[in-house]
C-alpha cells in the first residue's frame, strides 16, 4: 500500500514538468501566429505559489550572486515595473510573454496603447483578474456592459465637485497632523513614511466616505491607543481603519476562500480569522452609516457631503428596476476605498521621496505654494494653481506608476496596429498597456526618460502641458478613465501644499555616505518596485528621513 503512494508522490514533479513543457509549447505556437517578438519565461506569473514566495526566492538569489540575469530581471514579482521601457527597448514596443500558463502581449508604443484604451469593445476588462476586487459583490470595477452602466451611473452621484471639497479640506487637516507627527513624536529618524502616508489616505477616504474626521496618529500611537480600550469594537477609528487595513492585505485570502470562511473555520491562523472578521465589521461599519444618512433624509436634516450620503439619497430618489441596492452601496464604496487608498499612499509616498533626493524640486514648488497659500485661508480653487505640484505628482505616477498597466482581454479576433505593422489577435488574449514601459518609452519622452525632472510636465506658459494621444494616461482614457482622477489630484496637491510650505525634507546619510550619496540612494530605492497587490517601494524603511523649518 505505501509503494504505490510514494510512486504516485514521486511521479508528481515529473507530471508537472510534462505538463509545463506541453503547455509551453502550445502557448508558444499561438504567440508564433501573432508574429510579435517573443519573450520565453518558465514560471507563469500568476502562478499563485510563486507570486506569494517568488520575489523572495529572487530576492535571496540576487543577495548571494545566485540569479542569472534573465532570473534576477523577469521572475520578481512586479518585474516590469522594474524593467519600464528597458525590457521594450531590446525586443519593441510590443511582445508577446509566453509561460506555461498563458500568454501576455505587452504594449508600450503610444498610438497603440491609445488605441487599446478607445476601443474597450474590443479590448474588455479581464474580469477574471478583478475577481479579487468582489469582496462584498460586483461593482464598478468588476461588471461590464448594461451592468457596467449601472454601477458608472452610482459613480456619476458621488464624484463630484462638492465632495472634492471635503476632500480639499481633509487632506489640508490631515496633511498638517502627519506633519506635527513627524516634527514632533515620531522616532527619527523617519522610517514610516510609506506607512503613514497610508494612514493619511485612510484618513482622507473616512472624511470623504464617511464624513469621519479622525486625528493623524502614528502606527504605534494607534497600537497604544487600540491595546487601552477596554473593547475594541467601541474604537470607532479602529473599526474603520483596521478593518479596511487588514481586508487589503488579506484580499488574496478573501478571493479565495470568503470572508464567512475565513472567520469561522477554526483550522486557521488566528491572523486569517481575523481578515474574516474585518470583512464582516467593514459591512457594519457602512450600513451603520448608510442608516444614520436614511434617518437624516427622511427627517429633513442631511448635511453630509460625503460619496456614501450621495449614494444613499440616490437609492432613495430612484424607484425603478436599476435602483441603487445596500449591496451597491457597500461593493462601490468598498472598491472606492480600494482603488483611491493605496494607490494614493503609494504616489505620495514616491513623491516625498524623490523629493527629499531633488531639494532644488523642493524649492521650485514652495515658490508656488508660497504665491497661492500666503496667509492661512486656502479654498478649494487653490488646488488648480498649484501646477508645480501637480507635475510633481504626474513625474512619479510616471516613473513609478502603483499599478504598472492596464490588463485587457479581447473579446474576438481583432487587430492592433504597433510602429505601422498590423497583427491579428486571437480572442481572449491578454493585452497589457504597459504603463511603466510607455511612460518611460525613450521614443516619446527622449533619452533622459529615466531622469526625475518635473518641469518636464510645464509647457511656456507656466501651465500643465499637453501630451500627443496616448503618451501619457496614468488614470486610464475614455469610459474606463479612473472617476476617482479629480480625487487624488486634489489630494495630493493639497498634502504637498502643506507639506512644504514651511519645512522641507532631507535624506539622513548612513554611516560613511556624504549627502550626494545619501540622495542617490534615495532614488534608487524609490525605483526598487516589488509587487504585492500593487506596484510598491520595497523596503523604503532603508532611507531614514528628516523634516526641518525652512525660512
Amino acid at each position: 500500500m505505501l509503494l504505490p503512494i510514494l510512486l504516485s508522490l514521486a511521479a508528481l514533479p515529473s507530471t508537472l514538468i510534462l505538463w509545463s513543457a506541453i503547455s509551453l509549447h502550445s502557448n508558444l505556437t499561438k504567440a508564433r501566429s501573432i508574429g510579435l517578438p517573443i519573450f520565453i519565461r518558465y514560471i507563469t506569473p500568476t502562478n499563485p505559489l510563486w507570486m506569494a514566495f517568488g520575489s523572495s526566492i529572487v530576492r535571496l538569489a540576487r543577495r548571494y550572486n545566485l540569479a542569472t540575469s534573465n532570473f534576477s530581471r523577469f521572475y520578481l514579482f512586479g518585474w516590469d515595473a522594474n524593467e519600464r521601457y528597458h525590457m521594450h527597448a531590446e525586443l519593441g514596443d510590443a511582445f508577446t510573454l509566453v509561460s506555461p500558463g498563458g500568454n501576455w502581449i505587452y504594449v508600450a508604443e503610444p498610438k497603440a496603447c491609445w488605441d487599446i484604451l478607445k476601443r474597450p469593445r474590443d479590448f474588455g476588462r479581464n474580469l477574471e483578474q478583478l475577481k479579487v476586487l468582489d469582496v462584498y459583490g460586483k461593482n464598478l470595477s468588476t461588471t461590464e456592459g448594461h451592468e457596467w452602466q449601472k454601477h458608472r451611473k452610482i459613480t456619476a452621484v458621488t464624484f463630484t465637485e462638492r465632495n472634492n471639497e471635503l476632500v480639499w479640506s481633509s487632506s489640508l487637516e490631515q496633511g498638517q497632523g502627519m506633519l506635527r507627527y513627524w516634527l514632533e513624536r515620531s522616532p527619527q529618524p523617519i522610517r514610516s513614511v510609506a506607512d503613514d502616508c497610508k494612514t493619511f489616505t485612510l484618513n482622507v477616504l473616512a472624511a470623504s466616505l464617511f464624513s469621519k474626521p479622525y486625528p493623524f496618529e502614528g502606527q504605534e500611537e494607534m497600537k497604544a491607543r487600540h491595546t487601552s480600550i477596554e473593547n475594541p469594537s467601541d474604537d470607532d477609528s479602529h473599526q474603520y481603519r483596521d478593518s479596511f487595513s487588514r481586508i487589503l492585505r488579506g484580499i488574496i485570502l478573501i478571493a479565495i476562500f470568503g470572508g464567512e470562511t475565513l472567520k469561522t473555520s477554526s483550522w486557521m491562523p488566528k491572523s486569517w480569522n481575523q481578515v474574516g472578521q474585518a470583512v464582516q465589521d467593514f459591512r457594519s461599519y457602512v450600513m451603520t452609516m448608510i442608516d444614520e444618512e436614511r434617518e437624516a433624509v427622511r427627517h429633513n436634516r442631511s448635511t453630509r457631503k460625503d460619496l456614501v450620503s450621495a449614494l444613499v439619497r440616490a437609492s432613495l430618489a430612484q424607484k425603478n428596476e436599476a435602483c441603487i441596492s445596500e449591496q451597491d452601496i457597500i461593493s462601490n464604496t468598498f472598491v472606492y476605498g480600494f482603488a483611491g487608498n493605496d494607490t494614493t499612499a503609494i504616489t505620495l509616498a514616491h513623491t516625498i521621496m524623490n523629493l527629499a533626493a531633488h531639494p532644488e524640486t523642493q524649492d521650485w514648488i514652495r515658490e508656488e505654494i508660497w504665491d497661492h497659500c500666503h496667509d492661512d485661508t486656502w479654498p478649494y480653487a487653490t488646488w488648480s494653481k498649484l501646477v508645480r505640484c501637480q507635475a510633481v505628482v504626474m513625474e512619479s505616477l510616471r516613473l513609478t506608476h502603483p499599478l504598472g498597466s492596464s490588463s485587457k482581454l479581447t473579446k474576438t479576433t481583432t487587430t492592433l496596429t504597433v510602429n505601422n505593422t498590423t497583427y491579428t489577435l486571437p480572442p481572449n488574449s491578454n493585452v497589457q498597456v504597459n504603463f511603466c514601459g510607455l511612460h518611460t518609452n525613450t521614443n516619446a519622452w527622449g533619452t533622459r526618460a529615466m531622469d526625475w525632472d518635473p518641469a518636464r510636465f510645464i509647457d511656456a506658459n507656466g501651465q500643465l502641458r499637453a501630451f500627443p494621444e496616448g503618451v501619457y494616461v496614468p488614470w486610464s482614457h475614455g469610459e474606463r478613465i479612473c472617476p476617482g482622477k479629480r480625487f487624488s489630484q486634489v489630494e495630493l496637491a493639497a498634502v504637498l501644499a502643506v507639506l512644504f510650505r514651511g519645512h522641507g525634507v532631507e535624506v539622513v546619510n548612513e554611516e560613511g555616505e556624504g549627502e550626494e550619496e545619501a540622495r542617490r540612494r534615495a532614488e534608487r530605492v524609490s525605483l526598487d518596485i516589488q509587487m504585492s497587490l500593487l506596484n510598491e517601494m520595497w523596503k523604503p524603511e532603508r532611507v531614514g528621513l528628516r523634516w526641518e523649518e525652512v525660512e
